[in-house]
């Protein structure tokens, strides 16, 4: 991305117009909130890039437009990426350039919504493609071959599950700060969900993590760009953006 701005959205609830839409807008359901999300966020985009991004385009990027994120329920979405329109029917439009200086030695706290995922070609299709998966069904899946392997007992699904999720997430998100220069220091899962999710015509089951922690900065330049690139995929559905503030 150039020339990067960082933008907060505040749905315009009470506007008569607004008000009776607000369950459309801001659906309770996670995944209903993440495809809603997705289209709301194109709507404040710039049509000069709305058209770059278009699929008529015969060469159209291959990186994401934005990356975004919602919060207190799809009320207020934080955006990153071009500069948005001026105005919105829809939200109250707060934005400033994004140019943080990270040096190396810096400890930031972070919060990151990610759909993290592995591809193992034991799992490949017909085609010889490999198969992506979550981290943490990937993780699942070793440990009950092991167990079976070792004839160890298998905990509940439900505790194994979250264990899984977040040992995997951390030792994925610690394998990326070898190469995109940072180290991690600790982290924490909030919650793991899969949601399901329309996409041209068929349904996604997307793992979704909502992890905190904190991590210092080995390399601020490889690091600015894996912020502003993101983290792990479903970058429509609202995952990968790394809200970052300095560490106590």
């Amino acid at each position: 991305m150039s020339d990067v701005w960082f933008t907060r959205l505040t749905l315009k609830r009470e506007d008569a117009a607004i008000a009776p839409l607000v369950q459309e807008l801001a659906p309770a359901q996670p995944a209903a909130a993440m495809s809603t999300g997705h289209r709301l966020m194109w709507s404040v985009i710039p049509e000069e890039v709305r058209k770059r991004y278009d699929r008529a385009n015969p060469d159209p990027p291959k990186d994401a437009a934005f990356l975004w994120r919602a919060a207190q329920a799809g009320h207020t979405y934080y955006l990153l990426g071009p500069r948005p329109v001026e105005s919105s029917p829809f939200f109250r439009i707060e934005t400033k350039p994004y140019a943080p200086a990270f040096h190396a030695g810096d400890r930031l706290s972070f919060d990151l919504r990610v759909n993290a995922t592995v591809a193992r070609k034991a799992n490949a299709d017909p085609k010889g493609r490999s198969k992506r998966s979550d981290v943490a069904m990937d993780r699942m899946r070793a440990d009950e071959v092991a167990a079976a392997a070792t004839g160890g007992s298998i905990e509940s699904r439900a505790h194994r599950r979250l264990k899984a999720a977040e040992d995997a997430a951390a030792q994925w998100l610690a394998g990326l700060g070898g190469r995109d220069g940072f180290d991690l220091r600790a982290m924490w899962l909030d919650a793991y969900r899969v949601e399901r999710l329309p996409r041209q015509g068929k349904r996604a089951e997307i793992g979704v993590f909502e992890v905190r922690g904190v991590l210092e900065i080995a390399d601020g330049a490889r690091f600015l760009q894996r912020v502003l690139v993101g983290f792990g995929r479903a970058k429509a559905f609202g995952c990968g953006l790394m809200l970052l503030r300095r560490a106590p």
